[in-house]
């Protein structure tokens, strides 16, 4: 005598979202932005009759193609192959594997940039590229924060510096433009 015994297959959690492990497509999306303000700004560009060949549109032309190639290839990668996250192991020592994503970590850098650019004309390059570079650091997982604010700011005025003292360029000054 022989019975035929149905197992159901086990239950793995709730399902995995379309979205889920792919919090990345967020910095694809940005180089797009990016790579179309460029494309607006280089078609919009007001050339001078004496600019020499290949002429001031080629650069931002060609950092705009490098975002919406850089784009193409993060999408796809992430969109095949979202990152697996090591979840520790069930009960009888299976590894449990998934995705993850970490929205945090994308909120805060996010946040940071469009404050940056909210920030930059009112405080200045030294400032705001040190509450930037800050920001970023605990977006990425810093937790020394006055460490990393006194890095930030360094880096953000030697920046300051090579732009106005080597590259004869000025950055906005903000508050501070009586110092630089």
């Amino acid at each position: 005598m022989s019975t035929s015994v149905t197992t159901d297959p086990p239950d793995t959690g709730p399902r995995a979202g379309v979205l889920t492990g792919r919090s990345g497509l967020v910095v694809p999306a940005l180089l797009v932005a990016l790579g179309l303000f460029l494309v607006y700004g280089t078609v919009t560009m007001t050339v001078p009759d004496t600019a020499t060949s290949p002429g001031p549109q080629v650069f931002p032309a060609l950092v705009a193609g490098f975002c919406f190639l850089i784009a193409a290839l993060v999408t796809v990668q992430l969109i095949r192959r979202p990152e697996p996250v090591e979840l520790g192991v069930d009960d009888e020592g299976r590894p449990n594997t998934g995705t993850f994503s970490n929205w945090r970590s994308v909120g805060i850098t996010v946040g940071t940039v469009a404050l940056f650019i909210a920030l930059l004309e009112p405080l200045g390059w030294v400032l705001a590229g040190a509450f930037l570079f800050w920001g970023v650091s605990i977006g990425l997982g810093g937790r020394r924060y006055v460490f990393d604010a006194a890095v930030a700011l360094l880096v953000s005025s030697a920046v300051q510096l090579v732009f106005s003292g080597g590259l004869g360029l000025t950055l906005p000054g903000g508050i501070l433009a009586a110092v630089f």
